[in-house]
């Protein structure tokens, strides 16, 4: 028999921080980010007062109904392999939301039923249980539940030094994801890093502008700037914001110094035409004037290749000129979080200019190193889609990441526990309807 209880939050966050199955979606620090919702905070004790259970409870009240919809980001932390102790705490929600006014709890696991699409055999196991103990299973293959149900995720061999870690991740990307990554370097990108403690207005500023960017692009509602600012003070120390910033002179200077490059190479390829020429003006024998013929086209081809060069950096100085006197062009920032050895890519942002650049293989790359530097043992990239068709308008986002060499991971999916049927099949069924219909009215205007 276990014991639930509501308990204070330091309780809740010290336990996530050291439980293998934490999450720093079960902190009191996100649910103090998510000013909308109401938090309860719960832990299950043994007979013998060992806590084994923690759980963040995010209520909200549904629209028109004078009811609550709960939901458990990530899934309570515990063993789940503990069936009594996941049955008893089901029996704990269902009376505890019969108490408090409670239609439905969602909960989406922290638990992978599948690595590179291979089942995992005890992550099945924990599904069926889950289903077993009345909770409705949904599974999707993009982005309709609440947390996305594929990720990739990148895990460190913590048994090396950090050196090390960072020389064996780097070398295991994909050949274009290290190639893109020299790009940015290359191109003059440089990250900055702001936390509570030093973001500025105009970061804030400039970060949601891309975001909306962003959002505008590829055809999603953005959050507010404030919701931004408020998850860096909450979330602090865990929250980070990354920001990838374009130095045009850096940028200038590399394509000048190929373009001067190619000039030479056009004036010796010029000069030694010239020599070719001459030569075969006061040459007589058949052999070597079939060489030398065959020496000039080949130069004169050489000669073709680097005027086509020349234009080319041309083109591409000139196609750079407009940021010449721009101060802090901003084209990509993300949002960062740690906790408990794991680190998180939680929202990504760029701008519809200098895309050449490849400024989010960078910003990943960073990202990785950082989380290393804090000695996390895992890197989550986040939502891609389960539907790995080409056609699919997010197999892009897939390859992107799939080239840091990240296993591919699904979640069990997102778990209902239903208290109420009717206002359940109302809030699943009639609202999103609405809401769609709200969506599209917003998007108008």
């Amino acid at each position: 028999m276990y014991n639930f209880k509501e308990i204070d939050s330091s309780i809740i966050n010290d336990f996530n921080n050291k439980n293998s199955k934490g999450h720093i979606f079960q902190t009191s620090y996100w649910a103090d980010v998510k000013r909308e919702w109401k938090s309860r905070f719960i832990g299950g004790y043994t007979s013998n007062g060992e806590l084994v259970l923690t759980c963040t409870i995010l209520l909200r009240k549904i629209p028109y109904l004078n009811k609550y919809m709960g939901y458990i980001p990530r899934g309570f932390t515990c063993d789940y392999n503990n069936e009594n102790l996941v049955g008893e705490f089901t029996d704990f929600l269902k009376n505890y939301s019969k108490k408090n006014n409670i239609a439905f709890i969602s909960i989406d696991p922290d638990i992978h039923l599948k690595e590179n699409e291979i089942t995992i055999e005890n992550g099945e196991k924990i599904k069926e249980m889950l289903v077993s103990l009345g909770y409705n299973h949904k599974n999707t293959k993009n982005f309709e539940n609440i947390q996305p149900n594929f990720v990739f995720r990148l895990n460190f061999d913590m048994s090396k030094n950090i050196d090390d870690r960072k020389k064996e991740i780097f070398n295991n990307f994909s050949s274009k994801t290290r190639y893109n990554i020299k790009v940015a370097q290359d191109r003059g990108l440089t990250v900055e890093i702001y936390d509570k403690n030093n973001i500025t207005e105009e970061i804030l500023d400039k970060f949601h502008e891309l975001m909306v960017i962003t959002g505008e692009r590829d055809n999603f509602i953005t959050r507010p700037r404030a919701y931004f600012k408020n998850m860096l003070e909450k979330l602090s120390p865990y929250c980070k914001i990354y920001m990838l910033k374009y130095n045009y002179q850096i940028d200038y200077n590399r394509l000048k110094d190929k373009l001067d490059t190619q000039i030479k190479n056009k004036e010796r390829l010029l000069k030694k035409k010239d020599e070719i020429l001459a030569n075969l003006k006061s040459e007589t024998e058949t052999d070597k004037i079939l060489k030398l013929e065959k020496k000039l086209a080949d130069t004169e081809k050489n000669i073709t290749e680097a005027e086509r060069q020349i234009k080319s950096f041309l083109e591409r100085i000139d196609s750079i000129s407009e940021f010449k006197d721009k101060q802090n062009v901003y084209v990509s920032g993300a949002i960062y979080l740690y906790y408990g050895g794991k680190a998180w890519y939680l929202y990504g942002a760029s701008h519809n200019i200098l895309r050449d650049t490849m400024p989010n293989f960078l910003m990943q790359w960073k990202m990785i190193e950082d989380s290393i530097d804090l000695n996390c043992y895992m890197y989550d990239f986040r939502g891609v889609s389960g539907d790995l068709n080409p056609e699919n308008p997010l197999y892009g986002l897939y390859k992107f990441k799939k080239g840091f060499n990240g296993d591919f991971v699904e979640f069990l999916g997102e778990f209902d526990l239903i208290i109420n049927s009717f206002v359940y099949s109302l809030f699943r069924f009639v609202l999103p309807k609405f809401k769609k219909i709200r969506t599209s009215l917003i998007k108008r205007k």
